[in-house]
């Protein structure tokens, strides 16, 4: 019992504080999503909890943020990257939507000992995409590792993102976020 309460404790404090999203409350969720602001349908896994307030993505985790997440966003096509001074564009190929997101991430200052594991074509929502799966430390020593899949459709890039703490979690997870991948589907064209 003495464990339990802990693990509700480090919930609650992974929830709530220290994250970007501040206090955004959280509903728990499973079964389709259909989220035409984003463009997108997929199914949720059950005993998940999505942040409702997170800002031009869905945003879902089961033990809070900094343990796991998936995030799936659509980003603009000439939208200004944070980390990077390359640029998207709309008739990039898949490997090279791949590199710019790369350079992306390793360009942010808050993550050290990048690694690149994986960088292979894929198909996500019947588009032709890459996958990525890569590894880095932050400032504080966590370990993350993210699996990470994306596209070009017209005038958005579509990035589908697990991330995790390395150790325990990102293997514990990574089947059921596959598994939201390979339903993830378009509203017929992504205006």
């Amino acid at each position: 019992m003495r464990g339990a309460r802990w693990g509700l404790l480090l919930l609650g404090v992974v929830l709530v504080g220290g994250v970007p999203l501040g206090c955004a409350p959280f509903e728990l969720v499973g079964g389709t999503a259909r989220l035409p602001e984003y463009g997108f349908d997929v199914t949720l896994p059950s005993g998940w909890y999505r942040a409702m307030r997170a800002e031009d993505m869905l945003l879902i985790t089961r033990d809070g943020i900094l343990l796991q997440h998936i995030r799936i966003q659509r980003v603009a096509v000439e939208a200004e990257l944070k980390h990077t001074k390359r640029k998207f564009g709309a008739t990039m190929s898949p490997l090279e939507v791949a590199e710019v997101e790369l350079d992306e991430h390793r360009s942010d200052a808050g993550l050290a000992d990048f690694t690149v594991e994986e960088n292979a074509p894929a198909v996500v929502g019947g588009r032709r995409g890459f996958k990525l799966v890569y590894s880095a430390r932050t400032k504080d020593g966590l370990r993350l590792k993210r699996a990470h899949y994306g596209f070009v459709d017209g005038k958005w890039v579509y990035r589908l993102i697990y991330q995790a703490a390395a150790r325990h979690y990102f293997e514990k997870d990574l089947a059921t976020f596959e598994q939201v991948r390979e339903s993830f589907k378009l509203l017929g064209s992504a205006a």
